[in-house]
C-alpha cells in the first residue's frame, strides 16, 4: 500500500477521513444491507435521539431512505430523506472504492487530494444544509406537535 500523499491544507482531512479503508469497508457493509433492508423499517427505533425523545435527529429517515434508493423507489426514498440525494451517491462510490484494485484507489485519492480545500468547502455546505434541514424538520414537528413516524 502506497503511504497517504501529503494533504493541499490541513483543513482537507474530511475527505481523508472518508476515504480510509475502515470508512469504505463500512459504506460497503452500509450498501449491502440497503438492497435487503425493508424500506418500512425493522419495527425497532434504530436512533436514541427519536427513541428517548419521540423527535427526529438530523439523520432520521436515512436508513429507510437508503434502503429505498438501492431497491428503486426514488419518490419513497426523497419523502424519507432528501438527502439520500447526497449519501447513497457517495456511499456507492466508498463502497466501489472497498473493492478497487489498490492502484485505482490510490489514484482516486491522488486526484481528490488535489481538490482537498474545494471538496471541503462542498462537505462543510452539505454538512450545513443537512443539520438546517434537521433543525427545521425539527421545529415543524414540535411545532405542528404531530408525532414523528
Amino acid at each position: 500500500m502506497a503511504p497517504p500523499v501529503p494533504l493541499a491544507s490541513p483543513q482537507a482531512w474530511t475527505h481523508r477521513a472518508l476515504l480510509s479503508p475502515g470508512s469504505r469497508r463500512l459504506a460497503l457493509a452500509v450498501m449491502a444491507v440497503s438492497f435487503v433492508f425493508p424500506i418500512t423499517g425493522l419495527g425497532v427505533d434504530l436512533c436514541p435521539f427519536h427513541r428517548a425523545t419521540g423527535l427526529p435527529c438530523p439523520g432520521c429517515g436515512m436508513s429507510r431512505a437508503m434502503a429505498a434508493m438501492s431497491q428503486g423507489d426514488l419518490g419513497a426514498a426523497l419523502g424519507l430523506h432528501p438527502f439520500v440525494v447526497f449519501a447513497w451517491p457517495a456511499f456507492l462510490v466508498l463502497a466501489l472504492l472497498a473493492v478497487a484494485p489498490s492502484g485505482l484507489t490510490a489514484r482516486v485519492e491522488r486526484a481528490l487530494d488535489r481538490h482537498g480545500e474545494s471538496l471541503t468547502r462542498g462537505y462543510r455546505v452539505v454538512f450545513t444544509a443537512f443539520l438546517g434541514f434537521g433543525v427545521l424538520r425539527l421545529l415543524v414537528v414540535l411545532t405542528l406537535q404531530t408525532p414523528f413516524p
